[in-house]
């Protein structure tokens, strides 16, 4: 057994290291998670205070080497894990094909092309139209609460949405 500092721990790394970096690339077949894992052992042995008893510094090295590997394939499998559960929550499907919930490229254009052209038809609307139609369908207000607030009919307000649906579902698709 020899008792060894921070410095003989390192030291004895840097030489072991080519050799530590040749095993995880063999484990996980990628050089960037083997250079990575093996950083983390530097890290972990310059965070130690103190002196410990190793009986086979190589032994000790390749024990790290391989506690990390294991973590780092653990948190691996449990991203994964989180990815398909996430995945399975958040999709949704029919007869067992994906339906996703966002809008393609092509859509999304078309989407806002249809919003645009919904707006100025908006605008062309006669002004008390207008007005019934922003406070009914945008601003959320009921008949009652237009006819009280313009201090017109309910039919009124009947007619006028009538009037405003009628005129943007006939033009929404011109031009």
């Amino acid at each position: 057994m020899s008792i060894l500092g921070k410095k003989e721990l390192i030291e004895a790394y840097l030489k072991l290291r080519p050799v530590l970096i040749r095993f995880l690339v063999a484990r996980f077949r990628d050089d960037a998670i083997a250079e990575d894992i093996v950083q983390e052992i530097y890290f972990k042995l310059d965070r130690l205070s103190g002196e410990l008893n190793i009986e086979n510094i190589d032994a000790y090295l390749f024990k790290i080497a391989n506690n990390l590997a294991l973590d780092f394939r653990k948190s691996v499998l449990r991203r994964h894990k989180r990815e398909l559960t996430w995945n399975e929550l958040s999709t949704h499907t029919i007869k067992g094909e994906p339906v996703h919930d966002q809008p393609n490229a092509l859509e999304s254009i078309n989407g806002q092309q249809k919003f645009a052209k919904l707006e100025q038809l908006i605008e062309e609307l006669p002004p008390q139209c207008k007005r019934v139609f922003i406070a009914h369908k945008i601003q959320g207000a009921s008949h009652k609460e237009i006819a009280e607030k313009l201090n017109i009919s309910r039919s009124a307000i009947e007619k006028h949405m009538a009037r405003a649906l009628k005129y943007l579902a006939t033009n929404i698709d011109r031009d």
